[in-house]
């Protein structure tokens, strides 16, 4: 029997397994493991699909933001069960109402496509699924300036990793275009101590991984998180973060070296990050090409026009 239902928080171990098993047919399992901590999904915004008491699918509504003007569906487990991707397609479809929604398809998820154009989804004007960047995963030689060096956190600093997050990631002080418009300086990060300790309860988490990088005086000046998955041979870095008085000295490149020097200790052959080349946020893009990480297309970006 198939019940579709809205997401509850103890659904995130079974979605992280789902989408380690459809790799790359599906978000990495670590990069959602990060959303899962940080509450990107709500009973609000996310359903899932399941199936005598397994979950085999779910579906996500999300935007329109500072980022992307349309509604977004995201949709996973059509694969393997394209009768809830059906039922999940529909949920959104009527959540969303006549309002123009795009709909990302992954590379090989041939069954969430023949879903969509059934449902009346055409390719859109710019119709590539690229939000990620990726690199091989090489041993590298990683140059700091004099006195920081980069280690994994400590049992004993987890309150000082959260603010490095949350000073690295103040809305006020990322490097936004003068287009984009005003920031509220009022505004903080989401991230507290309880998305820190939802984030080491993922699937995926290493501390040896949850890296930072120590500035001279002791402080942490960035951190980031790398998402080792050993059954895909393949990590994801999400997020990373610098704080502000420690910006332009190559901290952000640094880190993204380390992860493919971490990776391919383990015996991966790749690493990707969760950002691609934008008109209105395009620091982090620029700073990685720097270092080696190239556009990835990920799949098919489907349009259904406004009604």
């Amino acid at each position: 029997m198939l019940d579709i239902r809205p997401f509850r928080p103890e659904d995130g171990p079974a979605l992280e397994i789902l989408a380690r098993r459809l790799w790359p047919r599906a978000p990495h399992p670590g990069g959602l493991g990060w959303q899962l901590a940080t509450e990107d999904f709500t009973a609000e915004n996310a359903a899932v699909a399941e199936r005598d008491g397994g979950i085999v699918g779910w579906v996500v509504i999300e935007g329109p933001n500072v980022l992307h003007s349309l509604t977004t569906v995201t949709l996973t487990g059509a694969p393997e069960d394209p009768d809830a991707g059906a039922a999940l397609l529909d949920r959104a479809l009527a959540r969303v109402g006549d309002a123009a929604v795009e709909l990302l398809v992954f590379e090989g998820d041939d069954a969430l496509r023949d879903l969509a154009e059934k449902a009346g989804f055409v390719l859109g004007e710019n119709n590539t699924f690229g939000e990620w960047m990726s690199r091989a995963a090489t041993e590298e030689e990683i140059h700091l300036p004099e006195g920081y060096r980069i280690r994994p956190v400590r049992e004993d600093e987890q309150e000082a990793r959260v603010e490095c997050h949350r000073t690295a990631w103040r809305p006020f002080d990322l490097p936004w275009p003068e287009h984009v418009g005003r920031v509220d300086p009022d505004l903080t990060s989401r991230f507290d101590r309880e998305r820190y300790d939802n984030t080491r309860a993922a699937l995926l988490y290493d501390r040896e991984l949850d890296l930072v990088v120590e500035a001279p005086d002791g402080s942490l000046a960035a951190c980031c998180v790398v998402w080792w998955d050993a059954e895909n041979r393949c990590s994801e870095i999400e997020p990373l973060g610098v704080v502000p008085a420690h910006r332009r000295r190559g901290l952000a490149a640094a880190l993204a070296l380390t992860a493919c020097a971490l990776t391919a200790r383990r015996g991966g052959d790749r690493v990707y990050i969760n950002t691609t080349p934008n008109e209105a946020y395009p620091t982090p893009a620029m700073t990685y090409a720097t270092v080696g990480y190239t556009p990835l297309d990920r799949g098919t970006v489907l349009l259904r026009p406004a009604r």
